[in-house]
């Protein structure tokens, strides 16, 4: 290496040297949080939280991802759980239902909400209890008809946000909009301001997600019994549920609208109607006493019980179901649908010329025939012809029947065909036929004897 070639390379060095001194002096690394929402069991189980808390506490737990999957009842101590809308539960199945209530079992249902009057949606089991269930819509028509359709717990919807100023009035403990706001960031973008400004890092809201909802909502004082003590529950303000049946409840829960639970004791069970199940999903049984209030719920009578949850009973769409179960072959339909338009609006070459007529086939000559000679009013030769068609084969075949008369022929050809000997003996022996249907069950006997003989 001479002196020149040198020279270049600590050149090089030294440029590469100080950008790696400025990159270091400018940049450092760091870790954040990021929140990948929930994973496992928990990602296609919004009440899995639920089935863990009670099962620490005794409770025997069993999860059906459908109610058809679900071969028969609970025993007549246990607790039947359908937290969803029940559009597959018809007259036939609520019946059922509440004849098992009267046994002794405990059904736990959320209150269906629709903007529509149309018949399709009407809710049985809530018609039978005679209580009716309301809710309070927003100025957003499409949220609306997303809540009321496909449920808040499903869509992971926050109705939170949409009472926050009604809350944080009626809630003196409650953090300002700006508080709200700042709370609303990610972890990871606090970190990377805090990096950037570190005067402003002691800003960070040090409270947790549980410290931050409690502060930022107004939870009902939940009156159980003397034996119990008070809960603080956080249901939706905006749904609540009348009872106009004369019904007597045992346990009533009111809001400022009206119930939000309502729990009816028949024969030797009970039925309990909860107006709102946001607070026992995976993100908020943590939140106030919603884990204790679920344990109420089902320990009510102070029997041990085992639980049926029901997670969904509702028919998703054909579409929803391709894309659950088969996404990758979804996926991959689409592509191949979207190469085979790319190429099939391309062409190469030019048109192809029009390929010869094929020749039609005799079976289509005569059958064409065949139409044209009945049209004609030619229906005697067409029966004759297939007749003497007969007769030649019989000849060939059994020359000893030739000379037999019409019923000793019918005789011996029902022997070896099958078919009924009065039958065959019109079919050999009748020389008009007027109508089209008898003539088609005549030539289908011919035909049979032949294939026979």
């Amino acid at each position: 290496m001479n002196r020149n070639s040198m020279i270049i390379v600590a050149v090089v060095l030294l440029l590469i040297a100080a950008l790696l001194a400025w990159f270091f002096t400018n940049y450092e690394q760091y870790s954040s949080k990021e929140n990948q929402g929930f994973t496992g069991k928990a990602k296609n189980n919004v009440f899995y939280a639920a089935e863990l808390f009670l099962a620490k506490y005794g409770m025997e737990v069993k999860s059906y991802d459908s109610i058809l999957t679900m071969k028969e009842l609970p025993g007549a101590n246990d607790v039947l759980f359908i937290p969803t809308q029940r559009f597959d539960l018809g007259d036939d199945r609520v019946t059922e239902l509440l004849a098992w209530v009267k046994k002794g079992g405990h059904l736990v249902v959320l209150a269906r909400y629709s903007s529509s009057e149309d018949k399709e949606n009407k809710d049985v089991l809530f018609e039978r209890l005679g209580v009716r269930a309301q809710r309070k819509y927003s100025n957003n028509p499409f949220l609306d008809f997303f809540e009321g359709n496909i449920g808040e717990f499903e869509a992971e919807l926050d109705d939170t946000e949409q009472e926050s100023s009604s809350d944080e009035a009626l809630n003196p403990n409650s953090v300002s909009k700006e508080e709200t706001n700042e709370d609303s960031t990610t972890d990871s973008e606090m970190d990377k301001s805090n990096i950037e400004n570190p005067e402003k890092s002691a800003k960070v809201d040090p409270r947790s997600e549980r410290e931050k909802f409690e502060s930022r909502v107004t939870p009902i004082i939940v009156e159980v019994n003397k034996k119990i003590e008070d809960k603080r529950v956080y249901f939706n303000q905006s749904k609540w549920m009348q009872n106009e049946s004369s019904f007597d409840t045992s346990w009533t829960v009111d809001g400022k609208n009206g119930a939000q639970l309502l729990e009816f004791k028949i024969d030797d069970g009970w039925v309990t109607l909860l107006s709102d199940i946001q607070f026992l999903t995976n993100k908020r049984i943590d939140k106030f006493d919603h884990a204790a209030f679920l344990h109420t719920i089902v320990h009510i009578d102070d029997v041990d019980r085992k639980l049926w949850l029901i997670r969904n009973d509702d028919s998703p769409s054909l579409l929803a179901l391709l894309f659950t179960h088969a996404h990758s072959a979804m996926v991959m339909f689409l592509i191949f649908i979207f190469v085979w338009l790319w190429y099939a609006s391309r062409r190469f070459g030019p048109v192809a010329p029009n390929s010869q007529a094929i020749r039609r086939s005799m079976n289509e000559h005569i059958t064409s025939t065949g139409h044209y000679q009945w049209r004609n009013n030619n229906r005697t030769e067409l029966l004759e012809s297939v007749q003497k068609a007969l007769h030649e084969q019989i000849a060939q075949t059994r020359p000893l029947w030739v000379n037999l008369s019409d019923k000793d022929l019918a005789k011996k050809l029902a022997r070896i065909s099958g078919i009924n000997r009065e039958n065959i003996l019109k079919a050999i022996s009748i020389k008009q036929i007027g109508k089209e249907l008898e003539f088609l069950a005549t030539i289908k006997v011919l035909s049979i004897i032949r294939k026979k003989l």
